[in-house]
């Protein structure tokens, strides 16, 4: 991936996290009822972002070490939620943290099984 494109799809990732996190509550359950999606849809976005940038960070270009992932993700994470507090009828909830630790763990999975299944030569 190009370090470029790279910048961006972690931008726009964050940017969608950011716009979601900030939504009023009323929105948010007008938009899951409208689309007659689930109650779990939220979090499942949650969780798909954070394996989203999780695997953009962990590959080239970037190529951070698992540590720094993690802890990145805990503190943005924890910010999000903490953002929450701002949003019109949303509160913050540990679960949702977890949610997005797990996103970021099922990522850095992903990564480390296909690194080694592949054959270096």
């Amino acid at each position: 991936m190009k370090h470029q494109i790279a910048w961006m799809l972690l931008g726009l990732q964050l940017l969608a996290l950011l716009v979601g996190t900030q939504m009023p509550g009323a929105w948010r359950s007008d938009t899951v009822q409208t689309l007659h999606a689930p109650s779990w849809v939220s979090s499942f976005s949650h969780f798909a972002l954070f394996t989203g940038m999780a695997m953009v960070l962990a590959v080239r270009p970037f190529s951070w070490p698992i540590a720094r992932i993690v802890l990145s993700a805990f503190v943005l994470a924890l910010l999000t939620e903490g953002l929450q507090f701002l949003a019109i009828d949303r509160h913050p909830r540990l679960l949702d943290v977890a949610i997005d630790m797990a996103g970021t763990i099922f990522a850095l999975a992903l990564v480390k099984g296909r690194s080694l299944c592949t054959v270096h030569r």
